[in-house]
C-alpha cells in the first residue's frame, strides 16, 4: 500500500494556487518553477479560430459577461476584465517548450472542430512527446485519434448522475449502456458532458486503451470496481479535485488511481514533505 503520492502523479489543475489567477502565463511559472511534473489547462476557441486558455465559455469584461467565441482574439486585451491575461494555446505552449521543467501537459479541450489546429500548435513547439489531449466531448478525442493514433487521450464525463448545478449549465448526454457513438457535435461555446451509467464501452474505449489513455471523473463519482474494471483494460483512472493531501491519499491508495488532481499548491507542499 502506498503511504504517499508521488508529485508525478498530482495534476495541478489549472495551475490553481500558484498564481493570482487560474490559467494564466503567470500562473503556469509559478507551477513549473516550483517542480510541477503534471499540469492541466483548458483551451476554448476564440471568435476568429483562435485557441485561447481558458475554463468557461464566458469570462468578465469591462462591460458584463462576454462569450469568447464571440470576441476576435485580437480585440481581447480592449474589452478588458479577465480577457486581457488570458494566454493564447501559442504563448502558454512557447513557455512550456523554452522551460527547463520538461512538465507533462494535460490540454483539456472544451471546443469541438478545432482539433489538428490544436495538435499543429503542439507539433509546432515540439511537444507532442509531452501532451495527453483532454475532453467532455468525445468527438474530439475521436477526431485527435484519427489525426493522431499515437496520442495519449483521456475522456473526462460523470460516473453518477450530475447534480441540479451541472445539469443548470451543461448540456447532459447520457449512455446506459457505455456505448458513445461517433456523430455527435457540439456547438461551439456550448457546455456539454455525458453521463456514464456504466463504465465505458466499446469504440471510445478501445482508443483509450490503444495508448494508455485515461479517464477522469469528479471525486465523488469514484468507484474501485470501476478502477480496476478500467486498469483491466489499460485505462487509468484519474479524479477531480483535492485540496487536502491526506484525503486525496486515501482515494489514491484505497482506489487505486493512476493521478490526482490538485487544486491547492499547500497539497503539492505536503507531498514534498512526505517524500523528503
Amino acid at each position: 500500500m502506498n503511504s504517499m503520492i508521488p508529485i508525478d502523479d498530482i495534476i495541478s489543475h489549472r495551475f490553481r494556487g500558484f498564481g493570482p489567477e487560474e490559467n494564466t502565463i503567470e500562473s503556469l511559472l509559478g507551477a513549473l518553477n516550483w517542480g510541477v511534473t503534471t499540469l492541466e489547462f483548458d483551451v476554448r476557441i476564440a471568435k476568429c479560430g483562435t485557441p485561447m486558455v481558458y475554463h468557461d465559455e464566458h469570462a468578465p469584461a469591462r462591460d458584463g459577461q462576454r462569450k469568447l467565441c464571440d470576441i476576435m482574439a485580437s480585440d481581447y486585451a480592449a474589452i478588458g476584465g479577465r480577457f486581457p491575461t488570458m494566454p493564447t494555446l501559442d504563448s502558454l505552449l512557447r513557455v512550456c517548450a523554452r522551460h527547463s521543467n520538461a512538465a507533462t501537459l494535460l490540454i483539456d479541450i472544451k471546443d469541438s472542430g478545432f482539433e489538428d489546429a490544436i495538435r499543429s500548435l503542439v507539433r509546432a513547439h515540439d511537444l507532442q512527446g509531452r501532451v495527453v489531449y483532454v475532453s467532455w466531448l468525445p468527438e474530439v478525442l475521436y477526431a485527435l485519434y484519427e489525426l493522431e493514433p499515437e496520442a495519449t487521450l483521456c475522456f473526462s464525463h460523470w460516473a453518477a448522475e450530475p447534480g441540479l448545478a451541472a445539469r443548470a449549465n451543461h448540456h447532459v448526454h447520457v449512455s446506459k449502456d457505455g456505448h458513445i457513438p461517433r456523430g455527435t457535435h457540439t456547438t461551439l461555446g456550448e457546455r456539454s458532458g455525458w453521463w456514464l451509467q456504466t463504465p465505458l464501452q466499446g469504440e471510445l474505449r478501445e482508443i483509450l486503451s490503444t495508448n494508455n489513455g485515461y479517464i477522469c471523473v469528479p471525486r465523488p463519482h469514484l468507484d474501485h470496481e470501476n478502477t480496476v474494471y478500467y486498469a483491466h483494460h489499460s485505462i487509468g483512472t484519474t479524479a477531480f479535485s483535492y485540496v487536502n493531501y491526506d484525503k486525496a491519499l486515501t482515494d489514491y491508495t484505497s482506489l487505486d488511481l493512476a493521478l490526482v488532481f490538485s487544486d491547492s499548491k499547500q497539497l503539492f507542499e505536503d507531498a514534498r514533505a512526505q517524500s523528503s
